[in-house]
């Protein structure tokens, strides 16, 4: 079905409805308590059992349609809370303000203000649109919402035992419809710091700040494969090329925003003699002019800008800046291992963060593998890098891997009626990103799992967006699916 306009959309369409009610809701990571509590009232007013937990999990049970209540439940999983991206000078508080949508033709979006929450939110939303039909065919249903997938999953792994009384289980938290997601990455964060050192800035110098931004960003495990330049370690690379011929100081360093989105901007403030000022400008341009032409597909849009700033009150000190610029040419960012028989990302590192905090400075990545022994063999390289160079590392917000299981009944059941309903073969895939599945495979004895989801581009960036179309077809894969269940 096309739909004329937003307003059509929403009125015509239970999924989309649901989306642009929970799209009002602020629900950053650790502040899900107004969402979770929402649908904890809805699914009350829709006569559902419900259950909210410490973390403001939920757990909703909807009976098995008639026909269907002697097959095993399913569980539907999805998450609450979103990333929290906007672009570079647009104002908006994620703590307070509701999401702006737009549609334009088939394309869902915020029109670039800020990240969408289709991940996950168009899980939640077809999850409501399934709990609240009644005319649908299905088994026992048991929709299972979390908190802290995009921090930690510390939701997804506080789940109590109790609430699972199935062993099968179908996640929606993918981003391509042609594609059903049979394991996936676990992760953990990696914070190195260093103890920075400052200098008062001497008379007779000049300062500018330098950028580079206009990039495209994305999800640091899903869009670590796709080429895309990478803020923080441009900046990187320019600061070291600049440091072999010129003499500088470094204030301010910032760049990313989150551990788990590749970079789209970063800034430092550069503090030296004015008369190197026209050849530190030309540098600069000739390194721009090289790098547009390796990303001019990625990242058409790639700036890097030298302004006037005031002189900063107080500044790194040449050991300092030193160190900086020395972590991030070391730092083991990008992919780092494949899977060869799957063609996909093993193992990668993202630098997601860069900032001064408390007079440290600060260091903040993304793990990533199915393997815990090659996460554990990224942490001590980025380990070794920091006794070399004089900081300290921890890691947090470890979280498991969803281990490949070959075949299973319900892998065979959704082949099966994706080849029926479309007439084409589904795509199995390990996906390169945490979903929670793994989080619930200690709790769940011989667990099956799929995971599935509409198209939906550009997760964790401004720009995502996300196919009606694609959402209609995934919605009816999944009505088609319980459908057939055993």
């Amino acid at each position: 079905m096309v739909y004329r306009d937003l307003e059509h959309l929403l009125e015509e369409n239970r999924v989309f409805y649901h989306f642009s009610q929970i799209s009002k809701i602020p629900r950053p990571s650790f502040l899900e308590k107004a969402v979770s509590d929402y649908l904890f009232n809805w699914a009350k007013d829709n006569h559902l059992e419900v259950v909210q937990d410490e973390k403001f999990n939920l757990l909703i049970r909807k009976p098995a349609s008639p026909g269907y209540g002697a097959k095993r439940p399913i569980i539907l999983q999805a998450h609450l809370d979103m990333v929290c991206e906007k672009a570079s000078g647009h104002s908006h508080d994620f703590e307070m303000d509701p999401l702006h949508l737009q549609l334009d033709e088939d394309i869902l979006s915020t029109g670039g203000r800020t990240t969408l929450g289709a991940d996950n939110g168009i899980g939640i939303a077809i999850a409501m649109a399934i709990l609240e039909d009644e005319a649908l065919a299905h088994p026992p249903l048991d929709v299972i919402l979390t908190t802290a997938e995009e921090e930690d999953m510390s939701g997804a792994l506080a789940v109590e035992p109790s609430w699972f009384r199935t062993s099968r289980i179908i996640n929606l938290d993918h981003a391509k419809d042609d594609e059903i997601v049979l394991g996936s990455s676990g992760g953990k964060g990696c914070e190195l710091s260093i103890e920075a050192s400052f200098n008062q800035p001497t008379s007779g110098l000049v300062s500018y700040r330098l950028t580079v931004d206009g990039l495209t960003g994305g999800h640091s495990g899903e869009d670590i494969d796709k080429g895309r330049a990478h803020a923080i370690m441009l900046i990187g690379r320019l600061l070291d090329d600049l440091r072999s011929q010129f003499d500088f100081e470094v204030a301010d360093p910032k760049g990313g925003n989150f551990r788990l989105a590749i970079p789209r901007e970063a800034t430092v403030t550069l503090v030296f003699d004015p008369k190197d000022l026209e050849d530190i400008r030309a540098k600069i341009e000739a390194f721009r002019e090289q790098i547009k032409k390796v990303y001019e597909e990625s990242d058409p849009n790639l700036a890097m800008d030298l302004e006037a700033v005031a002189m900063p009150e107080r500044i790194l000190s040449k050991e300092t800046s030193h160190q900086l610029i020395d972590v991030i040419m070391l730092y083991p960012n990008g992919i780092s291992d494949m899977i060869g028989s799957l063609g996909g990302v093993e193992s990668s590192c993202n630098l997601g963060e860069l900032y001064l905090k408390e007079g440290q400075l600060m260091f903040v990545g993304e793990i990533r593998s199915s393997s815990p022994a090659n996460r554990q063999f990224i942490y001590q390289q980025i380990s070794v890098m920091a006794k070399r160079i004089g900081g300290k590392v921890r890691e947090f917000a470890a979280y498991p891997s969803w281990i490949y299981w070959p075949q299973s009944e319900l892998r065979s059941v959704a082949e099966k009626v994706y080849q029926t309903l479309f007439g084409d073969q589904i795509k199995a895939l390990v996906l390169h990103a945490g979903l929670e599945c793994g989080c619930f495979s200690d709790k769940i004895e011989n667990m099956e799992a799929i995971s599935i989801g509409p198209n939906n581009k550009d997760l964790h960036a401004p720009t995502e967006r996300l196919s009606v179309s694609s959402t209609d077809k995934i919605y009816r894969y999944l009505l088609a699916i319980l459908k057939q269940l055993d």
